[in-house]
């Protein structure tokens, strides 16, 4: 049986702004994707049938995980044999806003072309995964993108300066329909986003880090507010909730600095998942 072995990164939210709800029920966004160093390593092995497995307990092996909705369009749209068994081995904390399952879906996607030796076109496959999720599409590429419409509109950002970043997952889960079903979202007026410099340096992070969000987790999961002061506390340069939360990242332009926080919240809250890792 042939296989191919992909990682699948996470992202973080540099920006996500919300510019209020659409005829379809989504809400219009403008954000700044930018992946991160952390990975999930996936298997996909040819089987006898289609199965998803994987090392956390957590996560739905049947329809309900975003792989399995990549399958359905590859093998009925596209008559694509799907019968794959699909390893996973998690590292991103699930639920935590950085992307995990998304990235999953796109990595499926683009093993299972390579296992077939397939090739199609890169705006196929983003409308395959503009169709699954709405930041799907993003982890068809290695860079930061900012994405417009539900997140699935994507553009290159070009450099980002480099930064270590401190994820700190307080070991809660948000819900993300209910987050932006709250009313307590901080939308943005469109004529703002002319003004969002493209950053140079990293001192400017301070100048584009926001996340519309913040205001409907903050107050409702007063761990995610716990772990945002931790960040703070520890030295952080900057902090920001990455998507719907629950994680929070702290950047930072000294990596001994970095690790020296990392140790610090780890120690004061072991029930709390902490990772270092930096912007790629």
């Amino acid at each position: 049986m042939k296989s191919v072995t992909v990682e699948s990164c996470g992202k973080i939210n540099i920006f996500l702004h919300v510019l209020g709800k659409r005829d379809d029920g989504f809400h219009e966004l403008y954000t700044l994707f930018a992946p991160i160093g952390i990975f999930d390593t996936l298997t996909i092995t040819e089987s006898d049938s289609f199965s998803i497995a994987c090392d956390n307990p957590h996560i739905p092996t049947d329809e309900r995980n975003i792989i399995s909705k990549v399958k359905n369009i590859l093998a009925e749209d596209y008559n694509i044999d799907c019968r794959h068994r699909v390893d996973i081995k998690k590292r991103i904390p699930d639920g935590g806003g950085l992307g995990g399952g998304s990235s999953n879906a796109a990595a499926y996607l683009k093993a299972v072309l390579k296992l077939k030796g397939l090739h199609m076109p890169l705006s196929v496959q983003t409308d395959i995964m503009a169709r699954v999720g709405s930041d799907t599409a993003f982890f068809l590429y290695d860079r930061p993108m900012t994405g417009r419409g539900r997140g699935e509109i994507l553009s290159p950002y070009g450099f980002l300066p480099q930064a270590f970043v401190l994820l700190v997952n307080p070991s809660v889960h948000v819900s993300t329909a209910q987050v932006f079903t709250s009313g307590n979202l901080q939308l943005t007026d469109r004529a703002e986003l002319n003004k969002i410099p493209h950053i140079a340096k990293f001192e400017q992070y301070g100048e584009i880090l926001f996340n519309g969000l913040e205001p409907a987790v903050l107050p409702f999961y007063p761990a995610v507010t716990q772990a945002k002061d931790a960040l703070k506390d520890a030295g952080a340069d900057f902090t920001l909730m990455s998507g719907s939360g629950a994680t929070v990242f702290g950047l930072f332009c000294d990596f001994e600095r970095a690790l020296s926080a990392e140790r610090k919240i780890a120690g004061d809250n072991p029930g709390w998942k902490c990772f270092l890792t930096k912007l790629i």
